[in-house]
């Protein structure tokens, strides 16, 4: 049993996964104790207010985002082959461009700023404003950690998330209780990210500071491996992103707060299992890389994933309403306890999706990203069309997500052919 135990820690994987878990747990913990806090503190349309501007600051830098399996898949390969001077014309070419791309997008964002406000009813352009600077650093951010899980340097992500969780907490804390409310909230997001970048450049000095020439990096093959994969990325994040902004669009503030704090619910599951995708993604790239059999590191992370999940879910049926008062403490929102079991349901196959798709990005299967997108989009133009209640609104995500998830296992056999 402990040769068994030490052979275990010794696989990349469960090693990778332990740390990046736990340490996100522990991470997310404080980031939960962040989201309980301001659903006590603020009232139920506040607090979907602050919900949707954290889920409207992430739709910009899903471009950014998305960026993070190529980065992976390919300073993941000049990584696992030494080769430091790709890594460092890699990180150069991705932070010219994004700072670019972040500069257009924050003053685009700003000239459009009045208009933002109206469709999301916020009331409040200073929020607005601390938002679209948290989405500028963003870019930088993500591009930090990107180069980060391709060194698989798991423990030291793990320690910005938990850094940046404590300073979100400490000082939205202390925003809130000198009643500055949601604009205190969103200053402690802008604190937050400050904190990450500077992190996170700290061990990447050894790598990019060295002065040498910028090695040719083939962009024709980055784009093609790119794009798709940003396409993938984009359509995933959609689906529990894009249903919280057009319900605070259509429905009035409280219900549009109710529907806020039930995705809350839902994405908890989510926060605990992304981090085995994280893991997973690196892993197999460099395995692949090596042309080695990655079947078993797939079976792993899928159990990972739907243990949690499960478990959840299931609390969420037998349990909905001490669920409910747990997370959310409000009686107010009691009235979406007949939803949060079926939430569950919807969020655990939406997990399975986003591992599966991760998948098949490591091993370059990018023609994934075709399904992915329609289903997005789809679910955008049924929900304007259907959002009466909130019923109507999960069903469509549902249904949709399902399909995905059957049509990517009835997939695997094909991608996984030699």
């Amino acid at each position: 049993m402990k040769q068994l135990a030490k052979k275990a820690l010794k696989n990349p994987f469960v090693y990778g996964s332990a740390v990046v878990v736990f340490g996100s747990l522990f991470a997310n913990f404080f980031n939960f104790l962040f989201s309980i806090f301001m659903t006590w503190s603020l009232s139920v349309a506040d607090n979907g207010t602050l919900i949707s501007i954290i889920t409207l600051i992430t739709f910009p830098a899903l471009l950014a985002n998305a960026v993070n399996p190529v980065v992976v898949r390919f300073a993941g390969d000049y990584f696992a082959r030494g080769e430091l001077a790709l890594v460092r014309g890699l990180y150069i070419k991705f932070a010219k461009f994004f700072i670019l791309i972040g500069v257009v997008c924050f003053i685009i964002f700003l000239l459009n700023i009045h208009l933002i406000d109206n469709y999301f009813h916020i009331g409040n352009n200073l929020i607005l404003l601390l938002a679209n600077i948290i989405m500028f650093l963003g870019f930088m951010n993500i591009i930090n950690l990107a180069f980060l899980q391709a060194k698989l340097a798991f423990a030291y992500t793990v320690f910005i998330g938990f850094a940046s969780a404590v300073t979100k907490l400490i000082l939205g804390t202390l925003f809130v209780y000198l009643g500055y409310s949601i604009t205190g909230a969103v200053g402690a997001l802008v604190a937050a990210s400050i904190v990450a970048y500077i992190l996170g450049i700290i061990p990447l000095r050894v790598i990019i500071s060295k002065k040498t020439t910028i090695p040719k990096i083939d962009t024709k093959q980055l784009f093609k491996y790119g794009i798709p994969s940003a396409l993938t990325l984009i359509g995933l994040s959609s689906f529990i992103s894009a249903d919280i902004l057009i319900s605070k669009h259509f429905f009035e503030p409280d219900q549009a707060g109710l529907y806020a704090g039930l995705s809350l619910m839902g994405r908890i599951i989510f926060y605990i299992t992304v981090p085995i995708g994280s893991v997973m993604f690196p892993i197999i790239v460099q395995k692949h890389s090596r042309q080695e059999d990655v079947s078993n590191t797939l079976k792993l992370a899928a159990l990972f994933v739907l243990i949690p999940s499960v478990l959840l879910t299931t609390l969420y049926f037998i349990f909905p309403e001490f669920a409910i008062l747990f997370f959310l403490k409000k009686t107010e929102y009691l009235v979406v306890a007949p939803y949060l079991g079926f939430f569950g349901i919807y969020i655990t196959l939406y997990c399975l999706l986003y591992l599966l798709a991760t998948y098949y990005l490591s091993i370059k299967k990018t023609n994934v990203y075709f399904p992915i997108l329609i289903g997005a989009l789809l679910q955008i133009a049924l929900i304007y069309a259907y959002h009466q209640n909130f019923q109507q609104i999960i069903m469509i995500s549902f249904i949709l997500v399902l399909l995905l998830v059957i049509g990517f296992l009835v997939y695997y056999p094909y991608a996984t052919k030699k």
